[in-house]
């Protein structure tokens, strides 16, 4: 089985410099972009477009030259309301800012930030990572710690992550739901099961998950199935109906439909494109 980590546990190529940074083009019609979360906090500066996070179910809209928060172990995705957008991704290791005693999974962030002087401080991280002058990591790291304690001061919101316990629970419920179907995804699941495993009614569980996921289980479950045939194609390694049976299809039409609905071309292309 394909690993799909929609828990994303970020690793570092250089453990002494736990910060990631780099440069997302979406596009309005990706689909495989699913509801992920991850215990670092996530800063998004907006270049060019306009886009929207879901996150914990709460929707932010940002424009360029405007800036996103997703604060630490929220259920997120991504979209793009135009054609395409762009935005700088920054993510901070959660220890690292606990070194400083600034403790981002017991707190909550503003989400959307149009502050100068935030911009401006991103803003001099990026040019530290272009430019890549000598000592720039030790750089980065100081004007990241400036950066956090700005919105610490500035931009901390009055309740905590567990303020509103029904909220907390509901999310709760459904990162195990999505950790089932990240497990299971391969076998023939229904949402009954999904339900049965989070410890909820079918009624209720469909209801909260689109209302946390903005998706369906099932398109959430096509689009987990179809990306990682998508990868299996890529590979060279497998037939369409040997990546369409490894990731749960038992109908090869209806592979073949699925596939172009949320992957935007036929699988056979898709392998034909290697």
């Amino acid at each position: 089985m394909i690993s799909h980590n929609f828990y994303e546990p970020h690793t570092h190529q250089d453990p002494s410099f736990p910060i990631i940074f780099h440069l997302d083009i979406r596009e309005k019609y990706e689909s495989d972009f699913l509801p992920h979360w991850h215990e670092n906090i996530e800063i998004l500066y907006i270049l060019e477009g306009t886009i929207t996070v879901l996150s914990d179910a709460s929707s932010i809209t940002a424009n360029k030259d405007e800036i996103i928060i997703i604060n630490s172990n929220n259920v997120h995705h991504i979209q793009t309301l135009v054609d395409m957008s762009k935005y700088y991704c920054l993510i901070i290791d959660r220890k690292f800012c606990e070194e400083f005693g600034l403790y981002t999974e017991e707190i909550i962030f503003q989400r959307l930030i149009k502050d100068k002087l935030v911009r401006d401080k991103f803003n001099a991280i990026k040019v530290e990572f272009i430019l890549q002058k000598a000592f720039y990591k030790a750089e980065i790291k100081s004007q990241i710690i400036d950066l956090m304690i700005c919105l610490y001061r500035d931009y901390t919101l009055s309740e905590s992550p567990f303020s509103n316990k029904l909220e907390t629970n509901k999310i709760e419920i459904i990162k195990k739901a999505i950790r089932y179907i990240q497990s299971n995804y391969d076998k023939n699941i229904s949402i009954s099961d999904i339900a049965e495993e989070a410890g909820i009614s079918k009624y209720y569980f469909c209801r909260i998950f689109k209302e946390i996921t903005d998706c369906s289980t099932v398109r959430f479950i096509n689009i987990l199935r179809c990306s990682n045939a998508k990868k299996l194609l890529q590979s060279g390694k497998y037939s369409v109906e040997e990546a369409a049976h490894i990731c749960g299809f038992d109908n090869l039409s209806y592979f073949s439909k699925t596939y172009k609905k949320h992957m935007g071309c036929l699988p056979s292309s898709t392998k034909q494109a290697i």
